[in-house]
């Protein structure tokens, strides 16, 4: 690198005196009062995100940059104002099945979301999966009730974005973060797939339901974070996701196929209930199970791709071809072909 390239770089970190001021100015502290940051590294890959210690209480403080911190790409930072109000269209809608944070204020100046604190001793999901699936299996009617609501009481209403903005997050997402893990998996079927997927603009959608964005706390209402994606897109996009979510750790270590499966079934139950629409629910079905398909490719071979072990990611990709081939029609089918086809790659290692 540069040093002209070097310092480019170097100068879209965030100020800790500035993020400090605007913690000061949105929660309404005086000048002086005592702000401590700690940068929350782990997960981080376009924002800054801070701890935020401050007189009675944590929050939490995201900074949209010019440039992602990991991902090399430009998107304007004024983001940040539809991500709050991302925030504040699942908060309203969610109807307590999830806790989703509250944005507290949108600094202007150093365009920095400041948030509500819903740690309250909750472990990040993706980093304690494998040894507690039973924290993801839990959840699988409140995630089902919670995203049924807020996908029936936005569809048709346009999304929360500026156009341009809403191009860009989505041409981010497509082919910066889906495209590469599909076009190794299933390069002669990615064009098709990714048009079905951007096709249908239905309903808000979270669009980062990964593993690495739940907070988890046995007995306790899982946590959702990081709305930075939020778009007006296919409801089959937030369902794949958290399906993918719950068979790559299945895929990885064979005793937890049938949980998975079981958590599949349990979410798309409760999402038909609440979504307010039989028909629909219908018609996203097969689009999910393809959607979890790219999603499958993505966590095995993506820029962001998930520590498998060899077998495990052979399953992944075996999976994720056969869903994008031939998405099955209703969940039955899809729980045949998992066990057909992935069952006895993950009965015996």
């Amino acid at each position: 690198m540069t040093p002209g390239a070097a310092n480019a770089m170097a100068s879209v970190v965030p100020s800790p005196e500035g993020v400090a001021n605007a913690v000061r100015r949105g929660c309404g502290l005086d000048g002086s009062a005592p702000v401590v940051l700690s940068e929350i590294q782990e997960f981080s890959n376009i924002n800054y995100v801070y701890r935020a210690e401050i007189p009675e209480r944590t929050i939490f403080v995201k900074v949209a940059p010019e440039r992602g911190k990991r991902f090399p790409a430009a998107l304007p930072q004024r983001r940040i104002f539809s991500e709050a109000e991302g925030l504040r269209r699942f908060r309203d809608l969610a109807g307590g099945a999830v806790v989703i944070p509250e944005a507290l204020f949108v600094d202007e100046q150093e365009m920095a979301l400041g948030m509500s604190d819903v740690g309250e001793g909750r472990q990040v999901l993706f980093s304690v999966l494998g040894e507690r699936f039973d924290l993801l299996s839990e959840q699988a009617e409140a995630l089902g009730q919670a995203l049924g609501a807020i996908h029936g009481a936005t569809r048709g209403a346009g999304s929360i974005r500026p156009a341009m903005e809403e191009m860009m997050i989505r041409k981010i997402i497509f082919d910066g973060l889906l495209a590469p893990g599909a076009r190794t998996a299933f390069p002669d079927l990615w064009e098709s797939v990714s048009a079905e997927m951007q096709a249908h603009k239905e309903c808000l959608i979270h669009s980062d339901l990964w593993s690495k964005n739940h907070l988890v706390k046995k007995g306790a209402p899982v946590a959702l974070v990081d709305f930075e994606g939020v778009n007006y897109g296919d409801p089959a996009f937030d369902l794949g996701t958290l399906i993918a979510a719950a068979l790559i750790p299945a895929l990885e270590w064979p005793a937890l196929a049938a949980e998975a499966l079981d958590f599949t079934v349990r979410l798309l139950r409760e999402w038909s209930w609440a979504c307010g629409s039989e028909d629909w629910f219908h018609q996203v079905l097969p689009r999910t199970f393809r959607a979890t398909g790219c999603f499958l490719a993505a966590r095995g071979f993506g820029p962001f791709a998930y520590p498998l072990r060899n077998r495990g990611r052979e399953r992944i990709g075996g999976l994720a071809r056969k869903l994008a081939t031939e998405a099955p029609a209703d969940v039955d089918a899809f729980h045949a072909m998992v066990m057909t086809d992935a069952g006895p790659a993950i009965r015996v290692d």
